[in-house]
């Protein structure tokens, strides 16, 4: 599990109610389901008229993914690619056929059995690329979603210090009580919307996009490996360009260290 995401959240939270006890703060002050209606129900309904369902719907597997995912083997995946090289050099590119029954990996395995078939090397690089952009645009989907949300929260944030605004003016006659309410909702409603666009949000946006990264990085690390067994390349070179197609050895001897930890 990514306890990444958990950790800065709890973080985030933490030393914002810490730093208001401190300030001789009453948490109980910090509640309102008034500015939390407005705030939520206005950045929720912002999204459901901006985005369409199949969006939405990918929203929550998205969010699974990033917090679900496995670390990235980068040395494990150069030795795999590097054995079926030799396989292939060995035995030819039929071997490969057989190689893919072993692969769990449903990306490799494809790539595998295209590159048995000894399809063109375009052809081959087209077709997985493509499932590439298709995978990063339904993980990146949620991260549009996040930056509407950050976006959004802080103007609902507005508009409810505005209600609260126009309440106390039309109130000034009203008992003390009753316009610290209106007060009360007026900053709670500004400070709900920045503290959701800028601890939930807009970090939960940028991590969606750097996951996405990464496993683009990955399965294209994929692709390089297999055009080069299509392409008869020598085992030895496939890998050195691997390697650097990854940021050098020091890269590699990360993800090893990585996996041993």
């Amino acid at each position: 599990m990514n306890f990444n995401i958990i950790i800065g959240l709890l973080v985030a939270v933490l030393s914002i109610i810490f730093g208001f006890y401190l300030d001789g703060g009453n948490f109980a002050s910090l509640y309102s389901p008034t500015a939390l209606l407005i705030v939520l129900g206005g950045a929720l309904g912002y999204i459901v008229l901006g985005f369409p369902l199949n969006v939405l719907a990918q929203f929550p597997r998205s969010i699974k993914f990033i917090l679900f995912r496995k670390k990235k083997d980068y040395a494990s995946l150069i030795d795999k690619l590097y054995y079926l090289a030799n396989i292939a050099r060995r035995e030819g590119i039929l071997a490969m056929e057989a190689e893919a029954e072993k692969i769990d990996d449903p990306f490799i395995k494809k790539g595998l059995l295209y590159v048995a078939d000894g399809v063109e090397p375009d052809f081959l690089k087209e077709v997985m690329e493509n499932e590439i952009a298709a995978k990063m645009r339904d993980i990146t989907a949620a991260a549009r979603v996040c930056d509407a949300g950050g976006a959004v929260c802080p103007a609902m944030g507005l508009i409810g210090t505005v209600i609260g605004m126009v309440n106390i003016l039309l109130n000034l006659s009203a008992d003390m009580s009753v316009l610290g309410v209106s007060v009360g909702t007026a900053f709670l409603t500004t400070f709900y919307g920045v503290f959701l666009a800028n601890v939930f949000f807009l970090p939960l946006g940028s991590h969606i996009r750097l996951c996405a990264e990464d496993e683009a990085g990955y399965m294209q690390l994929i692709v390089t490996g297999l055009l080069s067994i299509l392409e008869g390349e020598y085992p030895a070179r496939m890998r050195d360009n691997l390697i650097a197609e990854i940021g050098g050895p020091e890269k590699l001897k990360a993800s090893k260290e990585q996996k041993s930890a």
